[in-house]
């Protein structure tokens, strides 16, 4: 039986949670950017939507905040900086069902602002405009630190979460000898062959923007294209001890990610 205390604690959580939505975003700038207002304004219950048990509806939500917030993915529109911390917040917290959909936003958003940042003044090529707001560059550093826990994100199943988080944090090229050392770090205690091999193909592509950390990153990228972890799964009925000997090892598998890493790291800026 649920503890009604539990119970009022969740609820006065969610609550809390609402009234930040109404609070802390400027609603004018979340819109649907295919309607016009006021049709195609947005309210503090999009986000609410995000939190919901159902998954089509938390869905539905993200695939509307994604289309605010960054359009097809070409530019940074005005309503990322202002939804930000609450897609980071998302991320961060198990109930929500749409986590690793939320993180290809974020991946989204960060290549946006980087091409953005790194585009001339002016239209491109067909008139496209590479766009971010004054507002993005600050709000993507405080997501970029809100994320760096996720990486240890030790919850059962939540590997995908972690390899998700790794992605985005690829992004933070102008963070990469603080980002690599991270990512080594984490590579060291990763459960999961899936987010370990994420964290390798990262590796790679903050490794051209180093500047302390290039050499080292490139070396461990090579280490890790002929090193065969903790080698092929024994046949538990076969051998039980051999099993379970192989079991208390650590180590992946990764030469693949790391071989294609490696070409990254390697190619110039």
């Amino acid at each position: 039986m649920k503890n009604p205390e539990d119970a009022s604690a969740g609820a006065s959580s969610g609550a809390e949670l609402t009234a930040r939505f109404a609070a802390e975003v400027d609603w004018t700038k979340v819109v649907d950017p295919a309607i016009p207002k006021p049709e195609g304004q947005y309210g503090p219950d999009l986000l609410e939507r995000l939190w919901s048990p159902d998954l089509r509806t938390a869905d539905d939500a993200h695939i509307a905040l994604h289309f605010s917030c960054c359009g097809d993915g070409g530019s940074v529109r005005p309503a990322a900086p202002e939804v930000l911390p609450f897609l980071v917040e998302a991320v961060r917290d198990p109930a929500v069902k749409v986590r690793p959909q939320i993180l290809e936003t974020l991946a989204a958003l960060a290549r946006a602002g980087n091409e953005a940042r790194a585009a001339a003044p002016g239209p491109g090529p067909g008139g496209w405009w590479r766009t971010a707001p004054a507002a993005w560059p600050a709000a993507w550093e405080r997501a970029v630190d809100a994320l760096l826990p996720l990486l240890a994100d030790d919850v059962e199943g939540d590997e995908d979460v972690r390899a998700g988080v790794a992605a985005v944090l690829a992004r933070a090229t102008y963070r990469a000898d603080d980002l690599i050392g991270c990512f080594l770090a984490r590579f060291e205690d990763e459960p999961a062959l899936s987010a370990a091999e994420q964290l390798v193909l990262a590796v790679g592509e903050l490794a051209p923007h180093a500047v302390e950390r290039r050499e080292g990153a490139v070396s461990w990228l090579r280490q890790r294209t002929t090193d065969t972890g903790k080698g092929e799964e024994p046949d538990m009925d076969d051998d039980i001890e051999a099993w379970l000997a192989w079991m208390e090892q650590h180590g992946h598998d990764v030469r693949p990610a790391a071989i294609v890493a490696l070409r990254r790291a390697l190619q110039p800026l």
